[in-house]
């Protein structure tokens, strides 16, 4: 096999693991914080809105969601934000919306929109 050819192949196969990895980690992540997780509420603080085009030219709408929550035990505030592609949030600024946290680590959560 000629080398330009292996080497294309070989960044083919690489990419795909990563993104098997990526999915495998982000599954295994919602399932533990589903059985292990706290539920909290946040309000929130900002959704920002881009419009911008696919790189095969279709239109597609993205909001950036931010909410933050303090917890009432250490005082410590913790800000978190999820993207949502092609659907506006059924949430303004100032709404209160459920995040699940690991109850060990508040920086790693699933936000339910």
């Amino acid at each position: 096999m000629n080398q330009p050819v292996f080497l294309n192949v070989l960044l083919i196969v690489t990419t795909l693991a990563l993104a098997i990895a990526f999915i495998t980690y982000q599954i295994q992540k919602t399932e533990w914080l589903q059985h292990h997780g706290r539920r909290i509420v946040a309000m929130v603080t900002s959704i920002r809105h881009e419009t911008g085009k696919t790189p095969a030219g279709f239109l597609r709408d993205n909001y950036y969601v931010t909410a933050k929550w303090t917890n009432p035990q250490t005082g410590r505030t913790y800000t978190f934000w999820t993207w949502i592609m092609n659907r506006r949030p059924d949430y303004t600024k100032g709404s209160l919306v459920s995040v699940l946290i690991d109850p060990n680590d508040p920086n790693r959560y699933i936000m339910d929109l």
